[in-house]
């Protein structure tokens, strides 16, 4: 969507589209390893939390764009943006191994980034097609934002319920904090 913005309404071609997109790549570069720390140090469910309030924020962002919006503004939003979502994925699929029977872990972890591919694939399709829908590409452009920034709320308050909840019959977790630890001394100074 961020590209379809650059390009149909601000009018870059598509190499200074996909240079200006650099800021969103290097959150989700960065947002990546951080969010697979944060995994370790505190659990699943609260780094996926966190990824998946930071990426609405960076979609919120942009529902403030206009055809001149500068791109100071627009740097930050990008960034927050690939590093929330980058910061939930590996949170995900540790979530996803975790809840599943041990004989299955494989099979949740392939589940995981199926649906990961898929999703991203459907979300394309259907939030690129509505820049095109009726009233104008900056308005669509704003619906697109605007749900993509929906949907992770919405996984958001799923992912806080279940923090909330009292589970029954949920198998032991690992200790996540004291694997990380573990891993930290052994790393070389």
């Amino acid at each position: 969507m961020f590209s379809l913005y650059l390009q149909q309404l601000r009018h870059y071609s598509a190499l200074i589209a996909g240079l200006l997109l650099l800021p969103e790549a290097v959150g989700a570069v960065i947002g990546s390893p951080l969010g697979g720390r944060a995994t370790a140090r505190i659990g699943a469910r609260p780094a996926m939390l966190i990824g998946l309030l930071l990426g609405a924020a960076g979609f919120a962002g942009l529902l403030g764009t206009t055809t001149h919006t500068s791109y100071g503004y627009l740097v930050p939003v990008a960034f927050v943006a690939g590093f929330g979502m980058a910061f939930a994925m590996p949170a995900a699929t540790v979530g996803a191994i975790q809840a599943a029977p041990a004989s299955y872990v494989g099979i949740a972890a392939g589940v995981v980034n199926a649906a990961r591919q898929t999703g991203s694939v459907l979300g394309v399709a259907i939030l690129g097609a509505l820049p095109r829908a009726g009233s104008g590409f900056l308005p669509g452009f704003h619906r697109a934002v605007a749900a993509s920034a929906v949907i992770f709320l919405a996984g958001a308050a799923l992912n806080a319920a279940y923090m909330i909840a009292p589970r029954k019959g949920a198998r032991p977790q690992p200790d996540l904090q004291r694997e990380a630890s573990e891993m930290d001394e052994q790393q070389p100074a």
